[in-house]
């Protein structure tokens, strides 16, 4: 019964309620795997994962036979930059439960995330050999997304057939977008256009708000960190690294730029790193008693200091540590005045595409958050006016840390680009950053498999396909109703 209640709380992200059910239950049973599972996940959502591979050990030596604390230990190691224990363990998972789809499917991840793509294509391939489970949606989704089809051999069939096999929503939700990908690589544009319209109205019925009322944090942001806040910040703060935050828009060619500036020798990355919206914030909101961004209002230097090593010790448990430390979560730029009040020696690149294709390209790939935004492109385009007014207002107020950058200058010119982009950094360029497809640095964003092959321009025109399909969306009104 506790343990029930205790994975019900998990469920629900009750953290610490969660954690002290399954404290109590160690209590009475120490040898509690399922206990030290859940404390092993509490841990993870938490990126203590440290504690989380000690936990997890322990869980994965009390229930051998169960998949999924392996799977959570592999997460463990790489959270603590052990890829190949992560490695060890999802072979060993695989090798205990060959029949099932499942491990195959996470081992292929594993390979797809470190640029081993025949590796993680073959892999795919066996897991969807081994029958129909509901993982198999996934598993042709990535096989989709791998590109390595034609006319004649494509995964288009497989797909209409589990859609006949299941009533789970998101299950049918990425078969659409799968389909939606193949038909768009076989030039079929109103099939695809078919497609996306079913994967992202159906995204967006599972969507429990409108980017609408997100209108009154983004004047609060505006309100609560005026020009008149930096301007009282002493010159000359130095660190022993320079954190370098990429930003803007999904699918506005982060993951690319990220992956040129990693090639280079001073550099390192985080990836999309949460520390300061899930630590940080919480940290200084959980100490002021007030919600962000209130709680800048009531910063002190000491808590600034205390909020400061947050980060820092989250960028020591990087490995390896660089003078100029990556994080390349978009939208860190809803916490820019916080971060360059913690850190006045952080450099802000803020990454800009061509709004079409910026928005065609969002709205045509999955993203696992029902965020209205990712699957309405009316609900876009007001998504998108939030973020440039909010950067109109961080321009303003700290133009001297931020740079623009165009993604499309990135891909026609990268070379000019990047040196202005390590001049404002205040290094050097280094030829190797035009070879970041040869990396094979950790990706695990939507760009994964992309990141892996040299630049090309077919990105930059290929929202214009779809333009006629595009405009009419941007005008309508969508809803939550799957009903034409």
């Amino acid at each position: 019964m506790l343990l029930k209640k205790a994975n019900q709380l998990l469920a629900e992200n009750k953290l610490q309620e969660a954690e002290f059910h399954y404290k109590t239950l160690l209590e009475s049973d120490p040898q509690n795997g399922e206990a030290l599972f859940g404390l092993g996940r509490i841990a993870l959502r938490l990126e203590r994962f440290d504690a989380a591979v000690y936990l997890l050990q322990r869980s994965c030596e009390r229930l051998p036979n169960m998949l999924e604390p392996l799977h959570a230990l592999a997460d463990a190691f790489n959270g603590v930059n052990s890829p190949n224990d992560a490695l060890t363990v999802l072979e060993y998972a695989k090798s205990i439960a060959s029949h099932n789809p499942e491990p195959h499917y996470y081992l292929a991840q594993h390979y797809l995330t470190h640029g081993e793509l025949d590796k993680a294509h073959t892999t795919f391939a066996q897991a969807l050999s081994i029958g129909l489970y509901p993982v198999t949606a996934y598993i042709l989704f990535e096989l989709v997304q791998l590109g390595r089809f034609d006319q004649q051999h494509n995964y288009i069939s497989n797909l209409h057939h589990l859609l006949t096999q299941t009533n789970n929503l998101r299950l049918k939700m990425v078969c659409y977008y799968a389909l939606a990908k193949s038909y768009d690589q076989l030039n079929d544009i109103e099939q695809a256009v078919n497609y996306y319209k079913l994967a992202n109205k159906l995204q967006l019925q599972l969507s429990s708000f409108n980017t609408e009322q997100l209108t009154p944090f983004y004047q609060s942001i505006m309100r609560y960190n005026p020009k008149s806040l930096f301007a009282t910040i002493k010159p000359g703060f130095t660190g022993t690294v320079t954190p370098v935050f990429i930003i803007g828009m999904p699918r506005s060619g982060s993951t690319l730029l990220e992956q040129m500036l990693a090639s280079h020798s001073e550099f390192a990355s985080l990836g999309e790193d949460r520390c300061i919206s899930s630590q940080v914030v919480a940290f200084i909101e959980q100490q002021t008693k007030l919600p962000y961004p209130e709680c800048i209002s009531a910063l002190t230097p000491q808590l600034i200091e205390q909020a400061r090593a947050l980060y820092t010790a989250r960028l020591k448990q990087a490995k390896p540590i660089r003078a100029f430390m990556i994080n390349k979560l978009p939208a860190n730029y809803q916490s820019l005045g916080l971060i360059y009040l913690l850190f006045p020696n952080a450099k802000f690149i803020n990454l800009q595409r061509d709004f079409n294709a910026t928005a065609w390209s969002v709205y045509s790939n999955y993203f696992a958050e029902n965020e209205p935004y990712f699957c309405s492109l009316s609900e876009f385009k007001r998504y998108y006016d939030l973020y440039q007014g909010l950067m109109t207002h961080w321009q303003q107020a700290i133009p001297s840390a931020i740079l623009d950058v165009h993604y499309e200058q990135l891909i026609s010119e990268p070379r000019d680009t990047l040196k202005s982009v390590f001049t404002f950094l205040g290094t050097a360029f280094e030829a190797q950053c035009l070879d970041f497809y040869k990396s094979k640095k950790p990706v695990t964003t939507l760009s994964k498999a992309a990141v892996r092959k040299p630049l090309h321009n077919r990105a930059i025109e290929h929202w214009k396909r779809f333009e006629t399909p595009l405009r009419a969306l941007l005008n309508d009104a969508q809803t939550t109703s799957l009903d034409p």
